[in-house]
């Protein structure tokens, strides 16, 4: 799994998947000019067909027109990644850069102008017998492009509004906590807010460091499961998904009898890289969607309502999230023993950092405490006791930061009737 996340995080991976079909396509369009259109016994339509000087001619336009089309299509690709920065965050350009959209755009123009480019570099007047198909063939190619071309327009235009943009981090987000969610709901996975007990009944402890630094990517559960029942071992991963690690922290503690032999080769099932990434990783998901609010929040931008909309959307994805509240993942064998040990985030590390800035920074906007609010509502109407019991200081924390200062008799009134709103979902029986 993890060399299929390095793979779809490659934005190379596309382009050279549709230079190869050129390549292949060049090949059999020439093998057809050389060894089959001379043997047939009737003529092609005229359509079809071309001498090789004008198909000379026809190639090289498509070719050169490909190149330009091509260069204007980087160019703006740059010019999204510019504004993906300035305007929402650094941190989402992946969500622009790795859209299958994007590079299957910029790998049928590549593809387009490498099929040209070889297929004039083979046309020789002393190789071809009569006339060829290879031209033709680019015509085609160059009218898919053009259709591909205003697509990507079309694409373009529709990304860089920030609603599309919170659009897909969201589902990005939900799609994640579905993932976990079908994983801690398997019936040798349990979640418990307890911790668990030092397991004393083995004589020996193994730990495992970091082999670089970076961000914690993945971590192959199953496989570090099956190792620990085999070897009947109990393997406890400190760090949370996502966090940062240095090359002298300790990544796995296994405990394990004096006649195992713990291999190094255990710590290559958790994946560390230079960036993080959603997968597995809810917390990050979050917090992207968080620095578009905090970017909207800021003096140079001034936008309040995206900040509101971000705020809608994380109370959607924290609900789906809050299904499963403990911050222990245990795995147990068949005889009910726990062999593997993971961490999650808590309701209250959760709320605390998705909500926390944003109620700093919006600290003066009534609009935006009044969303707040309605946050902690919806997410108390759509929970258990034991999110309701984390929620009730956290609301009381965003309002206590609050500048009171701004606040006007009228702005009193909404706000005390939000308030009076989410004591009523606190106290609702669920």
């Amino acid at each position: 799994m993890k060399y299929i996340l390095k793979i779809k995080d490659s934005i190379w991976v596309t382009p050279v998947f549709y230079c190869l079909l050129a390549v292949i396509l060049a090949l059999i369009a020439v093998y057809t000019d050389i060894n089959v259109l001379p043997r047939l016994d009737f003529e092609l339509p005229f359509f079809l067909a071309t001498e090789v000087d004008l198909a000379k001619e026809i190639l090289g336009s498509i070719s050169g027109a490909l190149l330009t089309m091509t260069t204007i299509t980087f160019s703006t690709i740059m010019v999204v990644l510019t504004t993906y920065s300035s305007q929402f965050s650094p941190r989402v350009l992946t969500n622009f850069v790795n859209d299958r959209r994007t590079m299957r755009v910029l790998g049928v123009f590549m593809g387009g102008f490498l099929y040209s480019i070889l297929s004039l570099a083979f046309m020789q007047q002393a190789t071809f017998e009569g006339e060829v198909i290879s031209a033709i063939v680019a015509v085609l190619l160059a009218v898919l492009c053009l259709f591909f071309f205003a697509y990507f327009i079309h694409f373009v235009a529709s990304s860089i509004q920030v609603s599309n943009l919170i659009d897909s981090l969201v589902d990005d987000v939900k799609d994640e906590i579905d993932r976990e969610g079908e994983r801690l709901d398997q019936a040798h996975v349990s979640v418990t807010s307890l911790k668990p007990e030092m397991v004393e009944q083995y004589d020996e402890t193994t730990v495992l460091s970091s082999e670089s630094f970076g961000f914690i990517q993945f971590i192959d559960h199953d496989d570090l499961f099956q190792w620990a029942k085999k070897n009947d071992a109990v393997i406890r991963v400190t760090p949370l998904i996502g966090e940062f690690v240095t090359t002298s922290t300790e990544i796995l503690t296994i405990s394990h009898g004096k006649d195992v032999e713990v291999p190094d080769s255990l710590i290559s099932n958790v994946t560390i890289g230079r960036e993080q990434n959603v997968y597995q990783d809810v917390d990050y998901g979050l917090h992207k969607i968080v620095d578009v609010a905090l970017r909207a929040l800021s003096p140079g931008i001034n936008d309040p309502n995206t900040a509101v909309q971000c705020i809608h959307y994380l109370t959607e994805a924290l609900i789906k999230s809050f299904k499963h509240t403990g911050t222990y993942v245990i795995y147990h064998d068949d005889r009910h023993l726990g062999r593997l040990i993971t961490r999650r985030s808590s309701v209250e590390e959760k709320l605390y950092n998705v909500l926390s800035q944003i109620s700093f920074y919006g600290r003066q906007d009534v609009v935006v405490l009044e969303t707040l609010l309605e946050s902690m509502q919806n997410i108390a109407l759509n929970s258990s006791e034991d999110v309701k019991q984390e929620i009730r200081p956290f609301s009381r924390y965003i309002y206590d930061r609050f500048d009171k200062a701004v606040l006007h008799e009228v702005d009193h009134k909404f706000i005390n009737s939000r308030k009076m709103a989410l004591d009523e979902a606190l106290n609702e029986a669920r």
